[in-house]
């Protein structure tokens, strides 16, 4: 029999179950289930509300103090995130049955009390927890926060130290910061969940962490490797501690340093034969493999037999590398981004040495050009087939003269996909797909959330009517609760006149569900995500919006947004830089190239802004929406983006459509405490949610920095292993 008390005992006849929710809030579920019957199996929960699940886990995490007390083997713990309004009942069953957990005592405590405290964690790392916690309610009040291992107390501290931007968000006068030192027990190695509770016993934004320290450091278990050989207890140690430390400090050197960081990844020498530029080379190792190494290239030591290896392993249709060429700012490395369709429509950006499976290339005719064989491989190949090898393989030594073979391959191709189709010449031998708009013309309804601000808004709308030719669309404003006059005058008006529709908000503001409800009632079959402090430049923008969705494989369609004095505000959103995600290019003006000209030519990113945003309505409904549990003010975008991937979408970026964009001036930045706390909750679900895609962009070189702006200098060290 357990030795844990009857009531967490509950089922009937054969099944009986014994468990506890421990936690729940800040999107977590935590705690433990197991069926004394049946000890090896592990349970899958349900998450419910409203009789709807709204979440699933596997109660199958690992819990120290379970083992101890004789419950099985101590695996039976749950860590289960959810999509749901946690201001409603929530209950936890086991999956296809009617057997609710029971909750603890603290959470019934916790449920039955009036809020008193906020607060948030912003730093975990070792043994040292750092954040704040308050009570708005009564500012000179201390209040005391306490960590949690397996829903036992380990340590408190309390939040009383000073801290000028507390003070300058208006957290009381500042006295409410704390940093918590966890018992030196815990520095054994081991990575651990701790929740972070105030006294009130809420959990603070950003809770549960995760740490990790070891009783003598680093250096201490590289120094037993060393003296013992490759402990595999020491490795996962040394390995699960620097992964940390690379996500919470990432460095960069300047492209100047360039030419002394790249001999710092040698390849080992191997013989290789001669390859001729300008040409395709039958291999006979790996069998059946053809070698395209364009015109003006030349290979760098050892990089063929590299490529090859690489090839041979993991069975690719197509490989290719990154190169090096010499520009105006000296030998700059050209990093490339994982397979990007939309980005080798508008550049040639595989060009250097390129491994293709000779079967793909079966039919092409003599009098092919290498942009002919790049086509036909890529149209061939299997999806996924095609690798990118992020390593400096080739030197550019001459800047490319196919730009006439490129158009005619891009433009057949084109043609072969859809009817109309243009091929268009840019600068430098880049390119631009005109996708045919779809017939008939499909429906698109623009979204625009406000509260007042009528300058903006009506800037906004102005643009939209007076610029845009393409006729089948509507216009939804959502209101939330505006009440200057002169706005409220100005729907009337509108309405009365058909130039939109108003959708009315009364709520507090998320982004996440006005836009939501707004296509619910949406006549288009495509949605636009429009700002309320955004105005077109444009005019052909739902065209282009329309013609790119007509690809069935385009899940959202991103643009081009500049600031009033012309940076860039928007150019693609980058996956990992300080953690989470940030625009790309906003360090440079509009009309300048930026990184090998990705600010002027179409790409596909993991991420786009919603400030304008395309997708089918079929789309958004397929998966849910925007999230408006979790995300209410930021990061709303960027997952739904990373949920369009997850189904095997592409999000499309094209600086074709622009837009100024007056960033958040109508609601303006998160500084109040209420804003910074919802702020740091977002921030927390984002690192969970996402944690296994946020520091692994695949449009975005490991070789790049992530820190400051993307696109600014060389990750040190990198996040790939050369020749590994």
């Amino acid at each position: 029999m357990s030795p844990f008390q009857s009531n967490l005992r509950f089922g009937e006849g054969a099944l009986v179950f014994e468990g506890v929710v421990e936690r729940l809030g800040g999107g977590w579920v935590t705690g433990w289930v197991w069926m004394p019957a049946e000890p090896a199996r592990r349970l899958t929960l349900e998450i419910v509300q409203d009789d709807q699940p709204v979440a699933a886990g596997v109660a199958d995490l690992r819990r120290d103090h379970l083992a101890a007390e004789g419950i099985g083997d101590g695996g039976y713990g749950f860590h289960i995130p959810m999509s749901a309004d946690e201001n409603r009942p929530i209950q936890v069953r086991i999956a296809n049955t009617a057997f609710r957990l029971p909750v603890s005592d603290l959470m019934e405590k916790i449920a039955a009390a009036d809020p008193v405290s906020r607060g948030a964690v912003d730093q975990a790392f070792g043994l040292t927890v750092k954040g704040w916690c308050w009570a708005p309610a009564d500012a000179k009040r201390v209040l005391s926060v306490t960590a949690l291992l397996d829903g036992q107390p380990i340590a408190t501290v309390s939040a009383d130290e000073f801290r000028t931007d507390l003070a300058a968000a208006g957290i009381g006068d500042g006295h409410h910061a704390f940093v918590l030192r966890l018992p030196f027990a815990l520095a054994d190695g081991k990575v651990r969940t701790i929740a972070l509770i105030a006294e009130d016993g809420r959990a603070l934004i950003g809770s549960p962490v995760e740490v990790q320290a070891m009783p003598e450091g680093p250096l201490a278990v590289l120094d037993q490797i060393r003296r013992e050989g490759a402990l595999p207890n020491a490795l996962d140690m040394l390995g699960a501690y620097l992964e940390r430390v690379e996500e919470l400090l990432p460095q960069s050197l300047p492209w100047r340093d360039y030419e002394r960081w790249r001999p710092a990844f040698p390849a080992p020498i191997a013989p290789e034969p001669a390859i001729a530029a300008g040409s395709l080379t039958l291999l006979a190792d790996p069998p059946g493999t053809v070698v395209l190494l364009d015109e003006g290239t030349r290979l760098l030591p050892s990089a063929l037999a590299r490529a090859c290896a690489v090839f041979r392993q993991t069975g690719a249709d197509l490989l290719y590398g990154d190169a090096e060429a010499q520009t105006p700012l000296g030998l700059m490395p050209w990093f490339r981004p994982d397979w990007s369709y939309d980005l080798f429509l508008a550049q040639d950006y595989l060009r250097g040495l390129v491994l293709i499976r000779a079967d793909l290339l079966q039919r092409l005719p003599p009098s092919a050009t290498l942009a002919d064989a790049k086509m036909m491989a890529v149209e061939a190949a299997r999806p996924g087939a095609i690798l990118h090898l992020p390593e400096v393989l080739a030197r550019l030594e001459a800047p490319a003269r196919d730009q006439t073979d490129w158009l005619r391959a891009v433009g057949g191709h084109a043609a072969r996909r859809a009817t109309g189709a243009v091929v268009e010449a840019l600068a430098e031998g880049t390119r631009r797909v005109h996708w045919p708009v779809p017939t008939p013309t499909p429906g698109i309804s623009l979204i625009i959330p406000t509260r007042d601000r009528l300058d903006l808004l009506a800037a906004c709308i102005d643009s939209i009517r007076t610029l845009t030719t393409y006729r089948n669309y509507e216009i939804i404003v959502v209101d939330n609760q505006s009440r200057e006059p002169e706005t409220l005058r100005y729907f009337e008006a509108g309405q009365a006149q058909g130039a939109f529709r108003v959708l009315r908000y009364d709520a507090p503001f998320n982004f996440s569900a006005m836009n939501n409800e707004a296509a619910k009632i949406a006549r288009g079959a495509i949605l636009g995500f429009i700002n309320n402090d955004v105005e077109l430049i444009t005019p052909n923008w739902l065209e282009q919006a329309a013609g790119m969705l007509a690809r069935p494989e385009v899940g959202a369609v991103g643009t081009k947004l500049r600031f009033a004095n012309g940076m860039i505000q928007h150019g693609g959103v980058i996956l990992g830089i300080g953690g989470l995600a940030e625009n790309a290019f906003q360090h440079l003006h509009a009309e300048e190239e930026g990184y090998f000209r990705r600010t002027q030519v179409a790409g596909n990113y993991s991420a786009a802004t919603a400030a304008c945003l395309f997708m089918r309505a079929e789309s958004f409904a397929a998966i849910g929406g925007f999230d408006a549990a979790n995300l209410p003010v930021a990061f709303n975008d960027v997952d739904l983006c990373l949920r369009l991937r997850e189904r095997g979408l592409l999000i499309a970026w094209t600086p074709h459509i622009e837009l100024y964009h007056h960033e958040s001036v109508s609601r303006g930045r998160d500084a109040s405490d209420e804003r910074r706390a919802r702020a740091y909750k977002e921030e927390a679900y984002m690192r969970q949610r996402w944690r296994g895609i946020l520091m692994g962009d695949p449009y975005y070189s490991p070789n790049l920095n992530l820190d400051e702006r993307p696109f600014t200098g060389l990750a040190f060290p990198p996040r790939h292993r050369w020749g590994r």
